[in-house]
Protein backbone atom coordinates (compact mmCIF):
# COMPACT_ATOMS: atom_id res chain seq x y z
CA UNK A 1 0.00 0.00 0.00
CA UNK A 2 2.89 2.48 0.13
CA UNK A 3 6.52 1.80 -0.56
CA UNK A 4 8.69 3.83 1.88
CA UNK A 5 10.99 1.59 3.92
CA UNK A 6 8.64 1.61 7.48
CA UNK A 7 5.10 1.68 5.67
CA UNK A 8 4.70 -1.98 5.32
CA UNK A 9 1.13 -2.85 4.62
CA UNK A 10 -1.07 -4.90 1.99
CA UNK A 11 -4.81 -5.83 1.59
CA UNK A 12 -5.60 -9.00 0.83
CA UNK A 13 -8.27 -11.21 1.21
CA UNK A 14 -10.71 -8.75 2.73
CA UNK A 15 -8.39 -7.59 5.27
CA UNK A 16 -5.35 -5.26 6.14
CA UNK A 17 -2.22 -6.88 6.87
CA UNK A 18 1.01 -4.67 8.56
CA UNK A 19 4.16 -4.87 9.66
CA UNK A 20 4.92 -7.60 6.71
CA UNK A 21 4.30 -9.38 3.44
CA UNK A 22 2.71 -12.63 3.73
CA UNK A 23 4.82 -15.75 1.97
CA UNK A 24 2.00 -16.60 0.27
CA UNK A 25 1.56 -12.76 -1.43
CA UNK A 26 1.98 -13.26 -5.37
CA UNK A 27 -0.18 -11.10 -6.73
CA UNK A 28 -0.51 -7.15 -7.28
CA UNK A 29 -0.66 -4.35 -9.92
CA UNK A 30 2.62 -3.14 -9.41
CA UNK A 31 6.08 -3.16 -7.90
CA UNK A 32 7.00 -2.13 -4.49
CA UNK A 33 10.52 -2.35 -3.14
CA UNK A 34 8.70 -4.56 -0.29
CA UNK A 35 8.04 -7.50 -3.23
CA UNK A 36 11.88 -6.93 -4.22
CA UNK A 37 13.18 -10.43 -3.69
CA UNK A 38 10.42 -12.52 -4.59
CA UNK A 39 8.68 -13.49 -8.03
CA UNK A 40 5.11 -11.82 -8.08
CA UNK A 41 2.66 -11.90 -10.71
CA UNK A 42 2.57 -8.33 -11.81
CA UNK A 43 -1.10 -6.97 -13.31
CA UNK A 44 0.43 -4.20 -14.84
CA UNK A 45 2.66 -6.59 -16.73
CA UNK A 46 0.37 -8.88 -18.29
CA UNK A 47 -1.51 -5.88 -19.51
CA UNK A 48 1.51 -4.76 -21.09
CA UNK A 49 1.38 -1.14 -20.28
CA UNK A 50 -1.97 -0.51 -20.56
CA UNK A 51 -2.90 1.34 -17.15
CA UNK A 52 -6.02 0.09 -14.86
CA UNK A 53 -8.58 2.72 -15.64
CA UNK A 54 -7.69 1.47 -19.37
CA UNK A 55 -7.75 -2.08 -18.67
CA UNK A 56 -10.66 -1.79 -15.97
CA UNK A 57 -14.13 -4.40 -17.26
CA UNK A 58 -16.93 -2.86 -17.08
CA UNK A 59 -18.74 -3.88 -14.56
CA UNK A 60 -15.98 -2.15 -12.38
CA UNK A 61 -15.47 1.02 -13.93
CA UNK A 62 -18.13 2.77 -11.92
CA UNK A 63 -16.58 1.41 -8.35
CA UNK A 64 -13.18 2.22 -9.82
CA UNK A 65 -13.79 5.64 -10.84
CA UNK A 66 -15.48 6.90 -7.63
CA UNK A 67 -12.59 4.61 -5.41
CA UNK A 68 -9.89 6.45 -7.14
CA UNK A 69 -11.33 9.69 -7.30
CA UNK A 70 -11.59 9.56 -3.09
CA UNK A 71 -8.20 8.37 -2.61
CA UNK A 72 -6.88 11.09 -5.64
CA UNK A 73 -9.04 14.02 -2.99
CA UNK A 74 -6.75 13.05 0.33
CA UNK A 75 -3.89 13.44 -1.70
CA UNK A 76 -4.66 17.02 -2.74
CA UNK A 77 -5.92 17.77 0.75
CA UNK A 78 -2.71 16.16 2.12
CA UNK A 79 -0.57 19.01 -0.47
CA UNK A 80 -2.51 21.58 0.15
CA UNK A 81 -2.28 21.39 4.21
CA UNK A 82 1.13 21.07 3.33
CA UNK A 83 1.59 17.80 5.04
CA UNK A 84 4.40 15.69 2.79
CA UNK A 85 3.83 12.01 2.33
CA UNK A 86 7.89 11.13 2.87
CA UNK A 87 7.22 11.74 5.99
CA UNK A 88 3.97 9.63 6.88
CA UNK A 89 2.51 6.38 5.80
CA UNK A 90 -0.37 7.34 3.48
CA UNK A 91 -1.99 4.54 5.14
CA UNK A 92 -2.14 5.73 8.52
CA UNK A 93 -4.29 9.31 7.06
CA UNK A 94 -6.88 7.87 4.93
CA UNK A 95 -10.12 6.42 6.92
CA UNK A 96 -10.06 2.65 6.61
CA UNK A 97 -13.21 2.46 5.21
CA UNK A 98 -12.55 3.99 1.76
CA UNK A 99 -8.97 2.59 2.08
CA UNK A 100 -11.13 -0.67 1.48
CA UNK A 101 -13.55 0.38 -0.83
CA UNK A 102 -9.74 1.38 -3.03
CA UNK A 103 -8.13 -1.64 -2.64
CA UNK A 104 -10.98 -3.94 -2.75
CA UNK A 105 -11.96 -2.81 -6.14
CA UNK A 106 -8.48 -2.74 -7.25
CA UNK A 107 -8.04 -6.13 -6.36
CA UNK A 108 -10.81 -7.59 -8.07
CA UNK A 109 -9.43 -5.61 -11.46
CA UNK A 110 -6.46 -7.47 -10.89
CA UNK A 111 -8.64 -10.72 -10.32
CA UNK A 112 -10.18 -10.27 -13.35
CA UNK A 113 -6.36 -9.36 -15.50
CA UNK A 114 -5.53 -12.72 -13.92
CA UNK A 115 -8.59 -14.59 -15.38
CA UNK A 116 -8.83 -12.93 -18.65
CA UNK A 117 -5.95 -11.70 -19.77
CA UNK A 118 -2.78 -14.26 -21.56
CA UNK A 119 0.27 -13.85 -19.55
CA UNK A 120 2.68 -12.51 -21.73
CA UNK A 121 5.34 -15.44 -22.72
CA UNK A 122 7.96 -13.01 -22.23
CA UNK A 123 7.06 -12.36 -18.61
CA UNK A 124 10.09 -13.38 -16.74
CA UNK A 125 12.14 -11.04 -18.79
CA UNK A 126 9.46 -8.30 -18.49
CA UNK A 127 9.48 -9.03 -14.45
CA UNK A 128 13.04 -8.91 -14.12
CA UNK A 129 13.67 -5.59 -16.09
CA UNK A 130 10.90 -4.08 -14.89
CA UNK A 131 12.41 -4.24 -11.36
CA UNK A 132 15.93 -3.10 -13.26
CA UNK A 133 13.84 0.32 -14.42
CA UNK A 134 12.18 1.03 -11.39
CA UNK A 135 16.24 0.61 -9.68
CA UNK A 136 17.45 2.88 -12.35
CA UNK A 137 14.68 5.68 -11.85
CA UNK A 138 14.93 5.96 -7.89
CA UNK A 139 18.66 7.48 -8.42
CA UNK A 140 18.85 11.01 -9.20
CA UNK A 141 21.42 12.12 -12.07
CA UNK A 142 24.82 14.00 -11.70
CA UNK A 143 24.03 16.81 -13.63
CA UNK A 144 27.29 19.45 -14.38
CA UNK A 145 25.49 22.28 -14.25
CA UNK A 146 28.37 24.44 -14.43
CA UNK A 147 28.77 22.89 -18.34
CA UNK A 148 25.65 22.37 -19.03
CA UNK A 149 25.02 26.32 -18.67
CA UNK A 150 28.32 26.57 -20.75
CA UNK A 151 26.84 24.73 -23.61
CA UNK A 152 23.39 26.36 -23.26
CA UNK A 153 25.22 29.81 -24.05
CA UNK A 154 25.55 28.64 -27.60
CA UNK A 155 23.21 25.76 -28.79
CA UNK A 156 19.75 25.56 -28.33
CA UNK A 157 19.32 22.54 -27.69
CA UNK A 158 21.15 22.54 -24.10
CA UNK A 159 19.48 26.01 -23.34
CA UNK A 160 15.99 23.83 -23.61
CA UNK A 161 17.26 21.28 -21.05
CA UNK A 162 19.48 23.73 -18.76
CA UNK A 163 15.74 25.31 -18.82
CA UNK A 164 14.24 21.50 -17.71
CA UNK A 165 16.34 20.46 -15.48
CA UNK A 166 16.16 23.95 -13.26
CA UNK A 167 12.20 23.26 -13.47
CA UNK A 168 13.40 19.33 -12.21
CA UNK A 169 15.98 19.64 -9.86
CA UNK A 170 15.81 15.48 -9.20
CA UNK A 171 16.55 14.44 -12.79
CA UNK A 172 16.76 11.10 -13.07
CA UNK A 173 15.86 8.44 -15.96
CA UNK A 174 12.80 6.96 -16.04
CA UNK A 175 11.66 4.09 -18.88
CA UNK A 176 8.68 3.01 -20.43
CA UNK A 177 8.54 -0.93 -20.93
CA UNK A 178 6.10 -0.36 -23.20
CA UNK A 179 7.13 2.59 -24.95
CA UNK A 180 7.58 1.20 -28.72
CA UNK A 181 5.94 -1.49 -30.66
CA UNK A 182 9.24 -3.07 -31.23
CA UNK A 183 9.71 -4.34 -27.86
CA UNK A 184 12.71 -1.06 -27.38
CA UNK A 185 12.38 0.90 -24.10
CA UNK A 186 11.87 4.57 -24.48
CA UNK A 187 12.11 7.15 -21.74
CA UNK A 188 8.58 8.58 -20.03
CA UNK A 189 7.30 12.08 -20.34
CA UNK A 190 9.24 14.13 -17.76
CA UNK A 191 12.22 11.73 -17.50
CA UNK A 192 15.85 12.92 -18.11
CA UNK A 193 16.22 12.50 -22.46
CA UNK A 194 19.08 9.77 -22.00
CA UNK A 195 18.13 8.21 -24.53
CA UNK A 196 18.33 11.40 -27.26
CA UNK A 197 20.75 13.39 -25.64
CA UNK A 198 23.07 15.01 -28.49
CA UNK A 199 26.64 13.75 -28.28
CA UNK A 200 28.02 17.26 -27.34
CA UNK A 201 25.76 17.58 -24.62
CA UNK A 202 26.66 14.42 -23.08
CA UNK A 203 29.80 15.43 -20.89
CA UNK A 204 27.41 17.25 -18.51
CA UNK A 205 26.56 13.24 -16.77
CA UNK A 206 29.07 12.65 -14.41
CA UNK A 207 28.64 9.63 -12.58
CA UNK A 208 27.68 9.62 -8.50
CA UNK A 209 30.65 7.73 -7.76
CA UNK A 210 34.41 7.09 -9.13
CA UNK A 211 33.71 6.23 -12.68
CA UNK A 212 30.99 5.33 -15.55
CA UNK A 213 31.88 1.80 -17.14
CA UNK A 214 30.04 1.07 -20.48
CA UNK A 215 29.44 -1.90 -21.74
CA UNK A 216 28.91 -1.77 -25.70
CA UNK A 217 27.90 -4.93 -27.86
CA UNK A 218 29.37 -4.98 -31.53
CA UNK A 219 26.91 -4.59 -34.08
CA UNK A 220 24.03 -5.65 -31.49
CA UNK A 221 21.36 -6.18 -34.38
CA UNK A 222 23.62 -7.89 -37.44
CA UNK A 223 24.62 -10.64 -34.37
CA UNK A 224 21.32 -11.22 -33.83
CA UNK A 225 20.64 -11.50 -37.10
CA UNK A 226 23.83 -14.09 -37.07
CA UNK A 227 22.22 -15.58 -34.45
CA UNK A 228 18.99 -16.28 -35.62
CA UNK A 229 20.28 -17.59 -38.78
CA UNK A 230 21.78 -20.07 -36.03
CA UNK A 231 25.04 -19.04 -37.66
CA UNK A 232 28.49 -18.97 -35.41
CA UNK A 233 29.38 -15.57 -33.86
CA UNK A 234 32.50 -14.30 -35.16
CA UNK A 235 34.71 -12.96 -32.17
CA UNK A 236 36.29 -10.03 -34.64
CA UNK A 237 34.60 -6.54 -35.42
CA UNK A 238 31.62 -7.51 -37.18
CA UNK A 239 32.03 -4.83 -39.99
CA UNK A 240 35.85 -5.92 -40.23
CA UNK A 241 34.60 -9.54 -40.93
CA UNK A 242 31.89 -8.59 -43.39
CA UNK A 243 34.66 -6.97 -45.88
CA UNK A 244 36.65 -10.14 -45.37
CA UNK A 245 34.04 -12.89 -46.04
CA UNK A 246 31.03 -11.30 -47.15
CA UNK A 247 31.73 -8.47 -49.76
CA UNK A 248 35.18 -9.43 -50.75
CA UNK A 249 36.47 -5.84 -51.45
CA UNK A 250 38.83 -3.23 -50.41
CA UNK A 251 36.38 -1.08 -49.04
CA UNK A 252 36.25 0.73 -45.45
CA UNK A 253 34.71 -0.06 -42.47
CA UNK A 254 32.27 2.91 -42.86
CA UNK A 255 31.44 1.90 -45.93
CA UNK A 256 30.72 -1.99 -45.05
CA UNK A 257 28.71 -0.97 -42.53
CA UNK A 258 26.66 1.54 -44.70
CA UNK A 259 26.65 -1.13 -47.05
CA UNK A 260 24.92 -3.78 -44.70
CA UNK A 261 22.56 -1.59 -43.36
CA UNK A 262 21.02 -0.14 -46.76
CA UNK A 263 20.53 -4.12 -47.72
CA UNK A 264 18.85 -5.26 -44.34
CA UNK A 265 16.49 -2.19 -44.09
CA UNK A 266 15.50 -2.34 -47.80
CA UNK A 267 13.52 -5.26 -49.36
CA UNK A 268 14.28 -3.92 -53.08
CA UNK A 269 17.90 -3.77 -52.06
CA UNK A 270 20.14 -7.18 -53.28
CA UNK A 271 23.47 -6.15 -52.90
CA UNK A 272 24.09 -9.26 -50.55
CA UNK A 273 23.70 -12.91 -51.53
CA UNK A 274 25.40 -15.10 -49.14
CA UNK A 275 23.39 -18.27 -47.23
CA UNK A 276 25.36 -16.76 -43.83
CA UNK A 277 22.89 -13.32 -43.89
CA UNK A 278 19.49 -14.56 -45.19
CA UNK A 279 15.92 -11.93 -44.77
CA UNK A 280 13.72 -14.38 -46.29
CA UNK A 281 14.82 -17.36 -43.88
CA UNK A 282 14.60 -15.35 -40.93
CA UNK A 283 10.91 -13.71 -42.33
CA UNK A 284 9.80 -17.22 -42.75
CA UNK A 285 11.09 -18.73 -40.06
CA UNK A 286 9.74 -16.39 -37.33
CA UNK A 287 6.62 -14.60 -39.29
CA UNK A 288 3.57 -16.93 -38.22
CA UNK A 289 -0.05 -15.86 -38.45
CA UNK A 290 0.62 -12.00 -38.71
CA UNK A 291 3.18 -12.01 -35.52
CA UNK A 292 6.77 -11.87 -35.29
CA UNK A 293 7.80 -13.92 -32.08
CA UNK A 294 11.90 -13.61 -30.39
CA UNK A 295 13.66 -16.29 -28.83
CA UNK A 296 12.29 -14.85 -25.83
CA UNK A 297 8.76 -15.04 -26.10
CA UNK A 298 7.81 -11.81 -27.28
CA UNK A 299 4.91 -11.88 -29.65
CA UNK A 300 4.30 -8.51 -32.23
CA UNK A 301 1.48 -7.92 -34.37
CA UNK A 302 2.73 -6.45 -37.51
CA UNK A 303 2.55 -7.12 -41.26
CA UNK A 304 5.04 -8.69 -43.28
CA UNK A 305 6.47 -6.12 -44.49
CA UNK A 306 7.96 -4.62 -41.22
CA UNK A 307 8.63 -8.35 -39.92
CA UNK A 308 12.10 -8.53 -40.10
CA UNK A 309 12.73 -4.78 -38.77
CA UNK A 310 10.76 -5.97 -35.84
CA UNK A 311 12.40 -8.90 -35.19
CA UNK A 312 15.70 -8.12 -35.20
CA UNK A 313 14.63 -4.70 -33.29
CA UNK A 314 12.79 -6.54 -30.62
CA UNK A 315 15.20 -9.49 -30.36
CA UNK A 316 18.28 -7.26 -30.10
CA UNK A 317 16.68 -5.02 -27.62
CA UNK A 318 15.64 -7.97 -25.27
CA UNK A 319 19.04 -9.73 -25.54
CA UNK A 320 20.69 -6.72 -24.14
CA UNK A 321 17.95 -5.87 -21.51
CA UNK A 322 18.29 -9.48 -20.14
CA UNK A 323 22.12 -8.78 -19.48
CA UNK A 324 21.35 -5.82 -18.00
CA UNK A 325 19.15 -7.49 -15.82
CA UNK A 326 21.33 -10.09 -14.67
CA UNK A 327 24.38 -7.32 -14.39
CA UNK A 328 21.75 -5.55 -12.13
CA UNK A 329 21.35 -8.76 -10.03
CA UNK A 330 24.97 -8.90 -9.59
CA UNK A 331 25.58 -5.25 -7.84
CA UNK A 332 22.79 -5.67 -5.67
CA UNK A 333 24.59 -4.67 -1.87
CA UNK A 334 27.47 -3.46 -4.02
CA UNK A 335 28.03 0.34 -4.39
CA UNK A 336 28.30 0.50 -7.66
CA UNK A 337 24.79 0.41 -9.50
CA UNK A 338 23.44 -0.03 -13.06
CA UNK A 339 23.14 4.04 -14.31
CA UNK A 340 21.31 3.20 -16.99
CA UNK A 341 20.76 1.67 -20.29
CA UNK A 342 20.77 3.67 -23.91
CA UNK A 343 20.24 1.09 -27.09
CA UNK A 344 22.70 -2.24 -27.01
CA UNK A 345 24.92 -0.73 -23.57
CA UNK A 346 24.73 -0.77 -20.25
CA UNK A 347 26.29 1.98 -18.11
CA UNK A 348 27.54 1.03 -14.89
CA UNK A 349 28.49 3.92 -12.07
CA UNK A 350 31.33 2.09 -10.43
CA UNK A 351 32.83 1.99 -7.28
CA UNK A 352 36.31 1.71 -7.06
CA UNK A 353 35.95 -0.89 -4.38
CA UNK A 354 33.97 -3.32 -7.23
CA UNK A 355 36.67 -2.62 -9.87
CA UNK A 356 37.92 -6.54 -9.59
CA UNK A 357 34.10 -6.88 -10.87
CA UNK A 358 34.94 -5.49 -13.87
CA UNK A 359 35.94 -8.77 -16.02
CA UNK A 360 32.69 -10.63 -14.56
CA UNK A 361 30.72 -7.88 -15.57
CA UNK A 362 31.70 -8.10 -19.20
CA UNK A 363 31.41 -11.73 -19.50
CA UNK A 364 27.98 -11.86 -18.29
CA UNK A 365 27.24 -9.06 -20.98
CA UNK A 366 29.11 -11.26 -23.76
CA UNK A 367 27.54 -14.62 -22.60
CA UNK A 368 24.02 -13.96 -24.12
CA UNK A 369 21.21 -16.19 -24.80
CA UNK A 370 21.42 -15.69 -28.40
CA UNK A 371 24.79 -16.81 -28.36
CA UNK A 372 28.31 -14.76 -27.26
CA UNK A 373 28.29 -11.28 -28.66
CA UNK A 374 32.03 -9.40 -29.10
CA UNK A 375 31.98 -6.20 -26.80
CA UNK A 376 33.87 -3.18 -25.92
CA UNK A 377 34.58 -1.33 -22.43
CA UNK A 378 35.06 1.76 -22.24
CA UNK A 379 35.76 4.24 -18.97
CA UNK A 380 35.33 7.70 -18.12
CA UNK A 381 34.45 10.53 -15.78
CA UNK A 382 31.66 11.50 -17.76
CA UNK A 383 28.96 9.65 -20.53
CA UNK A 384 31.13 12.25 -23.22
CA UNK A 385 34.78 11.13 -22.69
CA UNK A 386 34.54 7.76 -22.50
CA UNK A 387 37.93 5.97 -23.27
CA UNK A 388 38.03 2.31 -24.28
CA UNK A 389 39.64 0.11 -21.20
CA UNK A 390 41.11 -3.51 -21.58
CA UNK A 391 41.38 -5.12 -18.28
CA UNK A 392 44.96 -7.18 -17.97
Amino acid sequence: MDDKKDCVGIYANERFIYNRIPETAEYTWGYSDHLRDRHIQYASLWTQGASIGDICPEHLIARWTSAENKIKSHFKSLFITGISLEDICFFDVVPSKQLQHYFQTKNEICEWIFKNIEKPRHYNLLHDSYITIQDIAKRKLNINMHKLYKHSLRDVKAKYLWNWVQENPYSNVNYDLFGSKTGRITTRVGSFPIMNLKTELKDIVEPNLDCFLELDFNAAEIRTMISLMGQEQPQEDIHEWNIKNIFKEDISRAQAKQRFFAWLYNSENKTIDSEFYSKEVLVEKFYKEGKIQTPFGRRTVCDRFHALNYLLQSASSDNCLDRVNKIERLLRNRKSYVAFTIHDCCIIDLHRSDRSLIPEMKQIFEDTKLGRFKSSCHIGKNLGDMREFVWH
